[in-house]
């Protein structure tokens, strides 16, 4: 089937107009249930992902909640830096678990036992309050990467609480993630959040069409975040902006990554960690796979 420019067109839009209202009005209930129950701990509550960066779409309906433990800061260091380059004292506070224990005690008393799914390893899943929108709360710490023997010289993120830890650092950069998909959609004309919306959804197409399970959300709009601002700007078209950045990102996933230059390798949308590597939920095969298809799509 052809995907019209037309079609194109309303795949631009945010699934919801107010969803920066939703997702503020669902970080708040989240706020003022964590501080009735847990106000003697430094905390902070923010949205994050595809709602408060204004790329969601039909399928990224639910809203990400994080809940931060501030006073924990988990640290990461580069080659030849030590905890005594931060400046920081050891922590003596609250464990991981007994937090993460009182903040699904908390949840579960501002929004019933009955909609809150607290099975999953890494968050507590809200479905079907009266309160709020489908909402994953997501319990995490500071997150630091020391990159030098200065205590100024990191990037700070959150890392997740996880149930039964793996042996991977499971963190994220969610301020850099809204503070670069700022600066690139204005690079790029504010072409670059519908782009990424047109690829998202061309994604739940196929999938709905070819009965093929969904590709990484995230991994999608990264994706978009690397093509070359000129192929936003210089393209007057939906459909040309999206079959020249297809060509582009597919000219990229030839190349071996690991023997390229850190400068040269692509990042994902915060702009800190590499879009490929061992520990990543995805592939260059699943990103081929998808860029593949959704050019096939596309291009008829």
């Amino acid at each position: 089937m052809k995907i019209s420019d037309d079609q194109l067109t309303n795949w631009t839009k945010p699934w919801f107009d107010n969803q920066e209202e939703r997702a503020e009005k669902v970080k708040e209930t989240v706020k003022s249930a964590v501080q009735s129950q847990l106000s003697d701990l430094p905390i902070r509550v923010f949205a994050k992902g595809s709602y408060p960066n204004n790329t969601n779409v039909r399928n990224d309906s639910d809203i990400d909640v994080a809940v931060e433990l501030e006073s924990m800061i988990n640290l990461d260091y580069a080659s030849g830096v030590q905890f005594s380059n931060t400046g920081l004292d050891s922590y003596t506070g609250i464990s991981e678990s007994e937090f993460k224990l009182r903040l699904q005690k908390a949840v579960e008393t501002e929004f019933g036992k009955s909609v809150v799914d607290s099975s999953g390893n890494k968050v507590f899943r809200i479905r079907g309050s009266d309160k709020i929108l489908n909402a994953d709360i997501i319990p995490c710490t500071t997150y630091r990467y020391y990159y030098a023997s200065s205590p100024v010289s990191y990037n700070q993120g959150i890392q997740l609480i996880l149930n039964k830890p793996d042996g991977i650092r499971h963190f994220n950069y969610p301020d850099q993630h809204l503070e670069k998909g700022v600066s690139k959609n204005t690079l790029t004309m504010k072409r670059f959040k519908s782009t990424a919306r047109i690829l998202k959804n061309a994604n739940s197409y196929l999938s709905e069409n070819n009965t093929r399970a969904t590709y990484p959300s995230y991994m999608i709009e990264s994706l978009a975040y690397n093509v070359s601002n000129l192929i936003y700007t210089g393209n007057s078209t939906w459909r040309d902006i999206l079959l020249s950045g297809c060509e582009e990102i597919l000219e990229y996933l030839k190349t071996d990554e690991y023997n390229l230059p850190e400068t040269s390798r692509w990042l994902e949308s915060n702009g800190h960690k590499f879009l490929f590597h061992d520990q990543q939920n995805w592939t260059k095969d699943h990103a081929k796979g998808f860029v593949q298809a959704a050019y096939n799509l596309l291009a008829n």
